[in-house]
């Protein structure tokens, strides 16, 4: 988020913004979400933040992509094989990340991806329909779904509404607009429309349906995501969280929620995990809030 916000402060079309000064105060004082959130921007300057925001993420990503075209994510790719192995071959991922790094682990396992769009390269959307599913599930027998709840940097939209995905794209097209939603109060309006709005509908139902929930990193601060997984560890359904600094909302709804069966594991030092839940804790040698570290004891 401070490079983000580094990133948008050196923007022309932010500079030139009549508030600009204020939102630099902020950007100091509240970060980026809290921000965008209390200040009063121009509707272009909103729209150069979505513009910086995908560069930033993009280069980022294609950075990653070019140091290691054949060699995805190995935690996330690991991962993936350890919930494909024992299940119908399908796996579930719900982020709010614009990266393409769990589309590079499914590759690498050699799983199929369902995002939404179908398509090679030039792809046009497709949200799921019954009988899509069947089609899918006759054609593909490693699956993972991966719902991008805030946007990818894949998706763009043109003026007349049109949606499409070009993968890898190096800059936005002409005539388009990038799909993601930047930090910031938009992303509790803006989901109301497609593609996020099917695509948070699909996130629901693998909620529901899922026997249990591994969170990496989430911080449980997005209200209009969380509901159905925060109603479901309700009833019992096991959960486990790795984060580096577990926030106060994760506490609010985990930890001092009376949830039955859950597991945290916190960075306690740079070589110790806390691990706790359920009225036990232990601190163990090792930094097992990290995925990769974790998969080594699962």
């Amino acid at each position: 988020m401070s490079e983000l916000a580094e990133e948008i402060k050196k923007s022309v079309v932010v500079g030139s913004d009549p508030n600009y000064s204020a939102f630099c105060s902020a950007l100091d004082s509240l970060g980026l979400e809290g921000a965008i959130d209390t200040s009063t921007l121009l509707t272009e300057t909103l729209d150069e933040i979505r513009k910086v925001v995908w560069r930033s993420v993009n280069e980022k990503d294609l950075h990653y992509f070019g140091q290691h075209p054949i060699e995805p994510p190995k935690a996330l790719a690991e991962l993936i094989r350890k919930v494909l192995s024992p299940t119908p071959n399908r796996a579930v991922i719900v982020t709010t990340n614009y990266d393409r790094l769990a589309e590079y682990a499914a590759d690498g396992v050699g799983a199929t991806t369902v995002t939404g769009f179908e398509g090679s390269l030039i792809k046009k959307i497709e949200l799921p329909s019954t009988v899509l599913k069947m089609r899918r599930t006759r054609a593909r027998e490693r699956v993972v779904d991966i719902w991008k709840v805030h946007g990818s940097l894949d998706w763009f939209m043109d003026s007349d509404g049109n949606i499409a995905a070009f993968p890898l794209s190096r800059v936005i097209p002409d005539a388009f607009h990038p799909l993601i939603i930047p930090p910031g109060k938009e992303k509790y309006s803006a989901t109301h429309d497609e593609p996020y709005r099917t695509v948070i509908a699909e996130a629901d139902s693998a909620f529901v349906q899922a026997g249990a929930y591994l969170c990496i990193g989430y911080g449980f601060n997005d209200e209009h995501i969380q509901p159905k997984l925060l109603t479901q560890i309700s009833k019992g359904k096991p959960i486990v969280v790795l984060a580096r600094t577990m926030t106060a909302a994760c506490r609010k709804h985990i930890a001092d929620a009376g949830i039955q069966k859950y597991l945290i594991f916190e960075r306690a030092d740079d070589a110790h995990t806390r691990v706790y839940g359920n009225g036990w804790e232990e601190t163990y040698d090792g930094a097992y809030w990290s995925l990769d570290n974790f998969l080594k004891i699962w």
